[in-house]
């Protein structure tokens, strides 16, 4: 009879009290996954069990303050088949976790230890540490007497580590007995074909084997020099393959793709290069280079960008009629100008949008009554709509958002059953109902926001697996949830906020590597947390508060230059200052005010026409001066009210957004003029 079958659990879940939260979602993590049918499992006495990780011992009892370990936990250990530790610096300075670890060693077990770190550092030795000492390099166990060291398996669910995903199938290939690459390949086939039974789409092979049919059959048309056929596979590739790729969020293998296309590029001989083969490179190198994006490399993206830009810029000249090479062309400049503007270079951005514009104009013009052609000249007026409306010029932003509503109903018009025209007039809803907001018209944004919510939720509900449309109804929840907060309507925005951050919960579950669904994450956290303290909710604030925080770091471990997030992190410690301050800690709230407002004083430096950073620039002064009233220090306080006014009346003379009235409000109160 084998192990399993000897243990009433299949693992013991060793954590600290902070990390409550891993441990709930690992112990439905476990409990819940099925391994592959195809998978070969050492076979045991009870083949039921060993098919599955369940069940797992999460809660522990309370402790008596004499006792190392409760009776029931010990009973517990003993009839655990694995230990798995949940390692973060909390964890390391838990006496409960390392009695759980040195008693779990002394049933004979260490073989079956296994660490699941989710924070801290392992053998730093200092506040980062997060092995617990009985797992570390000096570790004692059976009464103080020195062990052989055994080397636990370790999950790094960090982000600069394996990933939340990947760390959860290592664990599980450990306590299975299997290897992780087996398990890994036979779970993404798995998945995939079970994505395939339930969309429908024409994902046609399942994405852990796309890479190996591709290298399979690019090698062949290379040896045979079957272009026509090697071109076809490549066109799927960078057609069919990409969209189902993208709508399930697998931009790991969607970047293996645009590699393997480039190989293939690279083998040809210039005599086989044609401009079908250039404008398919020029494609590859779009999808490689937002694989890249998503993964924090922006300086790699815009090279990929500019090489595919150059590329079009030659196809465009050839043929100055062809509709395709000038979308193309089209096409190259935003990508250009998207990675300016995720960088916060606003002007660079600004430039290469306005150069769309009449590229794709002049494309409609040939066919008015083309959808798509529609739909590019909405796509290339948003984009410039939307850096305008970043740097302030709302008058402007606006008559381009209600010019792109027109373009979009005549789009849905001519072609009714398009899913993606109709969310494109709910981009526009949504666009105008921000703009209509930050004009001060909250009341008439509302319904925007409300229609753009409708048309996402529909949308939504007809492709629950959509990945990409999910992410857009987070978005409308969130906008809408804001809404509702200026409107004083709390409760509301509670839900509404609480549906935007649970959709991106999910989505991080299926990439958990995406920065841009941190980045959205972490925003939908931080104003949860405002909510929650205006509804007296301190507890739920703080744990919202935390999961922003969390979600900025694992954002910035991936991509420190990521502006948006930057910002975002600096906002968050402003409500760190605010939580600081309400439990009557002035000392700490001090420190993170004074650290929130000196690096978005950085970052206003860098981009002084962002207004986003210049929003949180103000808010950051004026919970400052707070602070430093509190803290008995009026002089400074004034001084810092002072500065904050004078940056509201230079940055925001027009402004009639919500957010900043009601600094504005509040400093009218302050006594700024009094020596």
């Amino acid at each position: 009879m084998g192990e399993t079958a000897e243990f009433k659990y299949r693992a013991f879940l060793s954590y600290g009290h902070t990390d409550a939260g891993w441990a709930r979602w690992l112990h439905r993590a476990l409990e819940g996954y099925r391994p592959p049918k195809k998978l070969v499992i050492p076979a045991s006495g009870d083949t039921s069990k060993n098919r599955r990780i369940a069940p797992v011992f999460r809660d522990r009892e309370e402790l008596s303050s004499g006792a190392d370990l409760s009776l029931a936990v010990n009973r517990a250990l003993a009839a655990s088949e694995a230990l798995v530790v949940i390692c973060s610096p909390a964890a390391a300075k838990s006496r409960w976790v390392n009695d759980e670890i040195l008693a779990f060693s002394k049933l004979g077990r260490p073989h079956r230890i296994f660490c699941f770190l989710v924070a801290g550092e392992p053998n730093s030795g200092d506040d980062q540490e997060c092995l617990p000492p009985a797992l570390r390099s000096h570790a004692t166990v059976n009464d103080g007497q020195a062990a052989t060291l055994v080397e636990p398996l370790a999950a790094d669910a960090r982000p600069q580590g394996d990933g939340r995903t990947l760390a959860k199938l290592k664990l599980i290939a450990g306590l299975l007995d299997v290897g992780f690459d087996d398990l890994r390949q036979r779970d993404l086939q798995r998945r995939h074909h079970r994505m395939l039974a339930i969309t429908g789409s024409s994902l046609l092979v399942a994405a852990v084997t796309v890479t190996l049919a591709i290298t399979t059959v690019l090698a062949m048309a290379k040896a045979e020099r079957s272009r026509a056929q090697a071109e076809d596979l490549v066109s799927f590739m960078l057609g069919e393959l990409r969209e189902s790729l993208n709508e399930i969020g697998r931009l790991d293998v969607y970047m293996e793709v645009g590699n393997k296309a480039m190989e293939y590029f690279s083998s040809l001989a210039d005599e086989e290069v044609n401009d079908n083969t250039l404008n398919q490179r020029a494609k590859a190198l779009r999808q490689i280079g937002t694989a890249r994006i998503d993964h924090g490399d922006t300086e790699a993206a815009l090279e990929s960008y500019h090489e595919a830009l150059e590329i079009s810029q030659r196809l465009a000249g050839r043929d100055p009629q062809n509709p395709e090479w000038q979308l193309g062309l089209a096409n190259g400049h935003f990508y250009v100008g998207w990675v300016h503007w995720r960088r916060g270079e606003l002007a660079a951005a600004q430039a290469e949008f306005e150069q769309v514009l009449p590229i794709v104009d002049q494309v409609a013009a040939q066919d008015p009554d083309n959808p798509d052609y529609l739909a590019e000249q909405s796509y290339a007026r948003t984009n410039l709509g939307r850096v305008l409306e970043i740097q302030g010029e709302f008058e402007h932003a606006l008559a381009i958002y209600l010019e792109i509503a027109g373009i979009n109903q005549r789009a849905v018009q001519l072609a009714p059953s398009d899913e993606e025209l109709q969310l494109e007039v709910g981009y526009a809803h949504n666009n105008i109902g921000k703009l209509l907001q930050a004009m001060g018209e909250i009341d008439n944004a509302t319904q925007h926001f409300q229609q753009d919510l409708l048309i996402k939720q529909a949308i939504s509900e007809a492709n629950p697996n959509h990945n990409l449309i999910r992410a857009a109804l987070a978005r409308s929840y969130y906008f809408y949830g804001l809404n509702q907060y200026w409107r004083g309507k709390l409760e509301e925005a509670k839900e509404l906020l609480a549906l935007a951050l649970k959709t991106v919960e999910d989505l991080l579950l299926v990439e958990g590597g995406s920065t841009e669904w941190m980045n959205h994450g972490a925003a939908y956290s931080l104003e949860l947390a405002n909510v929650e303290m205006n509804l007296g909710n301190s507890a739920t604030a703080r744990a919202y508060h935390d999961r922003s925080i969390e979600l900025y770091r694992m954002l910035l471990a991936i991509d420190p230059e990521n502006l948006s997030g930057r910002t975002g992190n600096a906002g968050a410690k402003v409500q760190s200052a605010k939580l600081a301050l309400l439990q009557n800690d002035p000392r700490q709230a001090l420190e993170l005010a004074n650290r929130a407002a000196a690096e978005l004083q950085h970052l206003h430096e860098t981009e002084p026409r962002n207004r986003e950073i210049s929003s949180k620039l103000v808010e950051a002064r004026f919970v400052l001066g707070e602070v430093q009233s509190a803290a008995g220090d009026l002089p400074a306080a004034r001084q810092t009210w002072r500065a904050a006014r004078e940056q509201l009346d230079r940055d925001f003379a027009d402004y009639r957004g919500p957010e900043m009235l009601a600094v504005h409000a509040a400093l009218q109160e302050r006594p700024l003029d009094q020596p």
